[in-house]
């Protein structure tokens, strides 16, 4: 299953298998996924403001290029989860700021190069 290029804000999905799917540069905005099987799920560009996701499996999603900014992810099983160049500003675990913990890090070593820059949206948050 292939979504490109849509917009599917408010939309509530419910236990939808949705393995092996790409969704890319869709606005999922006001969206709520439930129960869903969202496993190795290739997710790129889209937008996620007031996203809710709750009870999906998502073992081996690619979210790449996407904004999960004012988003909360709780009770859920992060294992082995990696976060690569992404901006962390305001990026908490159980209350930590992260960007604090890793620059106070002793093995840290920033490169400006590497940090993507922000996003831009307009005021209806579409992306610019």
């Amino acid at each position: 299953m292939k979504i490109e290029n849509a917009n599917l804000n408010e939309t509530t999905i419910r236990f939808a298998n949705m393995k092996n799917a790409q969704i890319v540069h869709v606005d999922l905005t006001g969206s709520t996924v439930r129960a869903s099987n969202l496993s190795e799920v290739n997710l790129e560009g889209n937008a996620w403001w007031d996203m809710r996701m709750n009870q999906c499996d998502i073992f081996g999603l690619n979210f790449d290029s996407g904004t999960l900014e004012d988003s909360t992810v709780s009770n859920s099983n992060l294992v082995n989860l990696t976060i690569d160049n992404c901006v962390i500003d305001g990026l908490k675990i159980n209350g930590v700021l992260i960007k604090e913990l890793i620059e106070n890090h002793p093995d840290y070593r920033f490169n400006g190069k590497s940090i993507p820059k922000n996003t831009l949206y307009n005021e209806d948050r579409n992306r610019i």
